[in-house]
């Protein structure tokens, strides 16, 4: 006979719970769970073929109640739904930013100036002749070609030595003089009354860098030697002057004077190189960033802006520039070693250019330093 008191399957049976603590409650939740865990491991024991073949009945039948259960598929379907439907605006988002015309307005701006040290020196620049290449030609500043009238390049250069192994000691130029003659390794204590032997070099071009000993300012050889050259001047050539050339003069050239190829005194250049601190303790030379006592301190960093045509062809990238943080506190020797197109590594160079920072110490004298800079391009 049917009883009038079944309930439907799934209707809602309210549960009675009991009043005890819930501390009590669980001991007695770990008490039964333990007399179940021993009744089927002797059950295990005794047959284990039947006790596995039970438990994946039960497994199954508790999956197969769950899936049958009212709103289940319905639930699965409806979250399954939801995140599909999240994933899709994100992407949608995404892509609708990414077009051009929809940065935001601070896209244009660069993020700062990173500097790193480059420990290998850099070349120097070839298109001059003086500290570092700043300038032509010559060590006084600002003082173009020379003294001559006629708008022309400075001419000339000389060499020396005494056929030592060692390359030629760093130090300063002696001065101009007519009176050549072999150059000492030290200059006069005290200078004579009459006129003092020198080299041929325009008085326009030369500097007296107040160093304790004469030498080749090119050179970064502290070991006393006037080189491997011969004609008692100091250098790795012959003659009476100072460099790798021939002659009384400074430098490659030829014949006297300085500038390279043959001797001709010129006028009105772009300005001399920079001489102060030449020989000194090697303070006119270039430092990488370890070696110097207090490293060069950026006080300005100005950042280089997007080009048109490199924000429509939507280039990112970095542009790195190898550059000298001058003594004098200029940016000079730039060049370019990673670039990007549509002018990005033209706004990063004049970026470089306009940098201000207080110059490297060492030895309590400001000093050259040579760094890497990193302007990274990015379009947000």
């Amino acid at each position: 006979m049917e009883s009038h008191s079944a309930k439907p399957a799934y209707e809602y049976q309210p549960t009675i719970i009991e009043t005890r603590f819930l501390i009590e409650r669980l001991a007695i939740q770990i008490a039964l769970l333990r007399d179940e865990l021993k009744r089927n491991w002797i059950e295990c024991k005794r047959n284990p073929r039947k006790f596995l073949t039970c438990l994946i009945r039960q497994l199954l039948a508790h999956l197969k109640r769950f899936f049958i259960a009212p709103y289940v598929l319905r639930a699965s379907s409806t979250a399954i739904t939801a995140v599909t439907c999240l994933v899709v605006v994100v992407l949608l988002v995404e892509r609708t930013a990414s077009k051009p015309g929809n940065e935001p307005e601070n896209a244009d701006r660069a993020p700062e100036v990173v500097m790193l040290n480059v420990e290998r020196v850099i070349p120097k620049d070839d298109s001059g002749f003086g500290k570092n290449g700043n300038g032509r030609v010559g060590l006084q500043s600002n003082k173009g070609e020379g003294s001559g009238v006629v708008r022309q390049s400075a001419q000339g250069g000389g060499g020396g030595g005494d056929r030592s192994p060692l390359p030629a000691q760093v130090g300063k130029v002696p001065p101009p003089s007519q009176v050549q003659a072999a150059i000492p390794i030290a200059p006069p204590i005290n200078p004579p009354a009459l006129p003092v032997a020198g080299i041929d070099i325009d008085p326009a071009l030369w500097q007296d860098l107040k160093a304790p000993v004469y030498g080749d300012p090119m050179s970064k050889s502290e070991a006393p030697s006037k080189g491997p050259g011969t004609g008692g001047g100091i250098g790795s050539n012959e003659g009476l002057g100072i460099g790798d050339g021939r002659g009384p003069g400074f430098g490659p050239g030829n014949d006297g004077n300085t500038g390279g190829g043959t001797k001709s005194i010129g006028c009105c250049g772009s300005g001399g190189s920079v001489g102060e601190g030449y020989g000194s303790g090697g303070h006119g030379r270039l430092f990488s960033g370890n070696e110097v006592e207090q490293r060069a301190r950026l006080l300005l960093k100005p950042e280089p802006q997007y080009t048109e045509e490199a924000r429509r062809n939507q280039i990112t990238g970095t542009v790195v520039l190898r550059v000298v943080f001058e003594s004098s506190g200029e940016v000079v020797q730039i060049r370019a070693v990673r670039t990007l197109p549509f002018g990005l590594t033209e706004r990063a160079i004049a970026a470089a250019r306009q940098i201000k920072f207080a110059p490297a110490m060492k030895s309590g004298h400001p000093v050259s330093v040579h760094m890497q800079l990193e302007y990274n391009f990015n379009l947000y």
